[in-house]
């Protein structure tokens, strides 16, 4: 999986995941207006290109083909593992497709970072056998067509269960990052 390694002064790394249609290029102003001094480090999905590119194939009747979606989890792991910053505050920040991605990287791995912020995720039957203490933050729009917002809700008291930091804001919104949703992301990032 290609990705993109931006250096800054502090010690803290944002790993960004799109959403699809999107590059290891679309999130960065979110994590600009988040925190400018932190590191990046952005993953390109491997699955499509251009407007079909994202990180696994595409549902089909609204369910994970699962053993693709498994294999592309355990790919990201592996090279997770040499690329990963040490000593370093890491929080993941996904999009739509981006944050499915990284609920399966939770269910396999639920210490993979410190912060987890999910922009409009599905709730796409994920499992989490165990937590961890890593803080979660979701989104999702009340008009947002693909992230239904009541399925997201289920998942956000599913996700509660298992990691206790987890808070979901609604917003007045379809399925876009907004800039209200990146101002309460940086707020719940500083209540550490």
């Amino acid at each position: 999986m290609e990705y993109i390694n931006i250096p800054a002064s502090a010690n803290e790394f944002f790993v960004l995941f799109h959403g699809t249609g999107g590059n290891e290029y679309s999130l960065l102003t979110v994590t600009g207006d988040i925190d400018p001094n932190a590191s990046v480090i952005s993953f390109l999905g491997e699955e499509g290109a251009g407007e079909t590119r994202r990180f696994f194939k595409p549902l089909v009747n609204r369910q994970l083909q699962r053993d693709d979606f498994n294999k592309k989890v355990a790919a990201f792991l592996t090279l997770w593992d040499t690329v990963k910053p040490t000593d370093a505050k890491i929080t993941f920040i996904g999009y739509s497709n981006g944050a499915n991605f990284v609920l399966g990287l939770l269910g396999k791995r639920p210490d993979i970072a410190e912060n987890i912020v999910l922009l409009h995720p599905s709730n796409l039957e994920y499992t989490f056998e165990k937590g961890s203490n890593s803080r979660i933050f979701l989104t999702v729009g009340a008009n947002d067509p693909l992230s239904v917002p009541g399925d997201v809700m289920k998942l956000a008291k599913q996700l509660t269960e298992q990691f206790p930091s987890t808070e979901l804001k609604m917003l007045d919104s379809g399925h876009e990052v907004t800039l209200i949703e990146v101002r309460a992301a940086a707020e719940y990032l500083k209540k550490e």
